[in-house]
């Protein structure tokens, strides 16, 4: 791993480099990717929208056999940085088998026009209209782009980028999403006031 790190310049010797400092704070199964594609700019200039739709790439996995459908992309752009990320991971995995370690996974379009949709404020039935994704998925995968979200609002070098990965965060903890988190929190009991 250590050979992977130091040739994609997050170790000199042996010390970490800015890009290592960010990438340490990132905790998530594809870490080093979404390190490499914010160090690449695949980020930066997105309304927070389509900065939701980008991250979710690396957040949603298709469930289910059979070949997953044919992704939606909200926007030319949004197609070319996925595309950008793709080929990214083509090479992360490359330099990865030849060092003899797992593979990171590839991301997953699957999950793009749903975030895009949510993040501009659409309701859940029109979100989820056109897919066979269950509300529970649906929430399953917004709090884990939520937390992603909030790791690239706070890691990101650029101000725009994370205020709009903040943004989007924000802005996707609604409706059902944020009704899911506070279900089963239990409720302080007021404590009976002594006898007189």
């Amino acid at each position: 791993m250590l050979r992977v790190l130091r040739t994609w310049g997050y170790v000199d010797e042996w010390k970490l480099t800015d890009a290592g400092s960010r990438l340490a704070r990132f905790y998530h199964e594809a870490d080093l990717l979404i390190a490499e594609a914010l160090g690449d700019g695949h980020f930066d200039g997105l309304d927070p929208a389509s900065l939701a739709s980008l991250a979710s790439v690396f957040t949603f996995e298709q469930r289910g056999a059979g070949p997953a459908p044919a992704p939606s992309f909200p926007s030319k752009t949004l197609r070319q940085r996925w595309l950008a990320i793709e080929r990214l991971c083509a090479e992360l995995n490359l330099a990865e088998e030849e060092a003899g370690l797992p593979l990171t996974r590839q991301p997953d379009p699957g999950f793009m026009a749903m975030a895009y949709d949510w993040a501009k404020g659409d309701d859940l039935d029109s979100v989820l209209a056109d897919d066979d994704m269950s509300g529970g998925d649906f929430v399953r995968n917004a709090k884990q782009l939520i937390d992603l979200l909030r790791q690239l609002g706070d890691v990101a070098p650029n101000a725009g980028t994370s205020g709009s990965a903040r943004d989007a965060a924000e802005g996707f903890f609604r409706g059902l999403v944020a009704a899911s988190s506070v279900i089963g929190t239990p409720t302080a009991s007021p404590s009976p006031s002594p006898a007189a």
